[in-house]
Parts: structure tokens; sequence; C-alpha cells
């Protein structure tokens, strides 16, 4: 069983309940100070796995499709995730959450952190860890960026996108943004600095349980780091996924989830900049043929961490769209043969009446027969790939 290790923890067996005491005390005395996380302790749960230059960590639970794929925004990391995911697991669905290359439990990645490049490494990590599609891909933020970036490159493996209060890649051409780029951080200040970027991404409402931990995982040099390049290359990520999504328009289901809350300074910048968002977040409705649009009137940028239980709901409707999507298509495709064959039955103008209406009367109950065998066919595959939801209750 691999073991994740932020300190040397090579203590025996003899030494092992004074190692863990000292430990707990220094925890208590320096909260920025890098934790001993060791597998088999409760807040890491999941795999670490190996896609070639690096390994990246990966936690499912439940069972039932599709897979639920989550990815967070800037900085943050799987363990935001705990209440979404455990109340989609509940449910009967397979969910899992992932530290990018950097975050987390995740080893550092090669650079230059762009969205094609975590994209590439989210598609192997789904291979290695034998994660089959479709997926519904949920973006926190920067997370929206490689969600979207994901189903441009893999459409057939995409059942839907649900992107919270995601980032747009135009947000770069206003002026606005073009004044506050990122700088890089002096180093003289790197700590103080560091947790002050830290600061935004703890939310209030962030999992109690896992609070602490999160706060050291999130204040290492490889997670500064990180985020730090992911931040500078951003314009870069922006420009890859404009290039992948331009004149395209899907037919999968996208819920869009838009903070409700204002994040910027109540002034004349922060008026702008709020409007601008909300221009952009209307916007991304353009990404598919099948999208959904919601406000979150109670929550800040971290919708996801502020209202679980209306994330946990649009993640439901996105999926519930989707096979509604497969039964539309499946009838279609059904419909579609029997006209054809009724084309045909109706073109001999040389049968009698009693004739053709005794064709149409075989065709109609053909029909009939044909959708209520598939009826019964998609209620079982249904309830193998959901585990407990039948047909009736899509």
């Amino acid at each position: 069983m691999p073991t994740v290790s932020l300190l040397n923890c090579n203590a025996n067996r003899s030494n092992l309940w004074h190692f863990r005491l000292s430990l707990l005390l220094l925890i208590l005395a320096t909260p920025s100070v890098i934790t001993c996380v060791e597998a088999n302790e409760p807040f890491y749960k999941g795999k670490l796995i190996n896609i070639g230059s690096h390994r990246l960590h990966i936690n499912c639970i439940g069972e039932g499709a599709p897979t639920i794929i989550l990815d967070s925004g800037i900085g943050g990391f799987s363990l935001e995730w705990a209440s979404v995911q455990k109340n989609l697991a509940d449910k009967n669905f397979k969910v899992c959450s992932y530290d990018r290359a950097g975050y987390g439990w995740s080893d550092t990645g090669p650079k230059p952190r762009t969205t094609a490049r975590i994209t590439k490494e989210l598609k192997i990590l789904l291979t290695q860890a034998n994660i089959p599609g479709p997926y519904l891909l949920v973006g926190h933020s920067f997370g929206g960026f490689n969600m979207r970036y994901f189903a441009s490159e893999y459409p057939k493996l995409t059942a839907g996108l649900v992107l919270i209060d995601s980032s747009h890649p135009m947000q770069f051409k206003t002026e606005e943004f073009k004044k506050n780029k990122i700088k890089k951080i002096n180093k003289k200040k790197n700590l103080r600095r560091r947790i002050n970027i830290i600061k935004p991404i703890m939310s209030i409402n962030y999992p109690k349980e896992n609070k602490r931990v999160a706060y050291i995982l999130m204040t290492t040099k490889k997670s500064i780091r990180t985020l730090l390049n992911e931040l500078e290359n951003m314009e870069t990520s922006a420009i890859q996924l404009a290039e992948r999504s331009h004149n395209e328009s899907y037919n999968f289901p996208t819920i869009i989830i838009t903070r409700g809350k204002r994040v910027w300074p109540n002034n004349v910048f922060g008026n702008r900049r709020e409007q601008q968002w909300t221009k952009l977040q209307y916007d991304l409705e353009n990404i598919s043929n099948n999208s959904t649009h919601y406000f979150a009137d109670k929550s800040g940028h971290h919708i996801h961490l502020d209202q679980p239980k209306l994330t946990t709901e649009k993640i439901f409707l996105a999926i519930k769209k989707y096979r509604n999507l497969i039964i539309k298509n499946e009838l279609s495709r059904i419909f579609s043969n029997n006209l054809i064959t009724y084309s045909i039955i109706s073109s001999f103008n040389t049968l009698d009446s009693e004739n053709k209406n005794t064709h149409l009367s075989k065709n109609n109950k053909l029909v009939t027969e044909e959708l209520y065998n598939y009826t019964l066919v998609k209620q079982l595959n249904f309830k193998r790939l959901s585990g407990s939801y039948p047909i009736h209750n899509f």
C-alpha cells in the first residue's frame, strides 16, 4: 500500500506513540508546518496512481454511471468536495475527486501547468485507474477550464458539464483583468503572502473535519509553487481552451451555476468586475444546445462549499438530463426505423384498403412491442448503471 509522507516518518513501533504525540504538539504550535499524512489515516482516502512522469491522487466512492469527476479551482484540492461527494455517493453514483499535480497528495508535475497538460494527465489518470466513461465533468473556477477542455477533447466520453462559477477564456480581454495580471511573489515575504493567498480559498464553510489538514497541505511550498504556476499560465490556458471550443456547440447537458453574492469591493472598479463576470457567465450558456443557468443567491465564489446541497441537486439534474437524452435518442432511432417501414408499405398503391390496414396494423404492433421491449431492457440497463434508479424516476 503506498504511503504519502510530507515528513520523514521512519519511527519504529516502539517510538510510534511518542512520535505521534510530538507531531501533534508540533502541529498545534505551528499551524503552517507540514504534517505527516499516512495512507491509513482517516483523512487520506483513495489511491496514488502512477501516470508516468509523476503520481496523482484520486478518491472514488459510490457506484453508478455516469462517473462524476470533480475538479477544483486554483489552489484547491480533493478535500473541499467532501460534502458534495458524500451526498452524491449516498444516491448511488460513482464520484471521483482528485488532486491536480502539485496539490494535496499528488506529486509535483511537469511545467508549465496549463489546461492542455492538466487535461492530458487527467485522461491518463482515469485510464490507469481503470475508471471508464462516460463522465459527468464538474469544474469549479479554473477547474471549469479543464473540464471544458476535456469535453472538447473527448466528447464521446462526456455525459455532461457542470460549471461552478467557472472562469471564462474571454475574462483576460477586459482592461481590468489586464491591469491585474499575477506578479511573482517576493521570496522574502513568501510565508506571509502564501497565507494571504490561501485564506480566500479556505472558505468559512470548508468541511470542519478537513480544515486543518487542508490548510497544512495548501500552504506547502509544492502547493504554492503550483498555484503560482497555474496563475501565471492561466492566460495561456484560456487561449488553449478558446482554440479548442471555437465555434463549437455540443448537445450534452450543461449546467452553469453562478455565485449570487458579490466578491469585489462596492465601488466603481468592483462594480465593473461584477458586471463583466456576470456577462461572461451568461455567455457560458452557448457551450451547449442543452444548457441551463442557475444563480446561487447565498454563495460567494466557492458555491460547492457555501451551498453543497444546491450543488448536489444541480449535478443530479445534469445526470437526469443526460439519461433523458439517451432515451430520446434511442426512441428517435426506433421511430425513425419504423417510419421508413411505414413509408415503404404506403407506397404500394396496388394494395387494397384492407391489405393496407392489415400492414399498418402489424407495423403499429411492431412499434408497440419494440418500445415495450426497449423499455424493459433500459430498465435493466439503467438499474445496472445507477444502482437503484428505475426508468420512471428519471
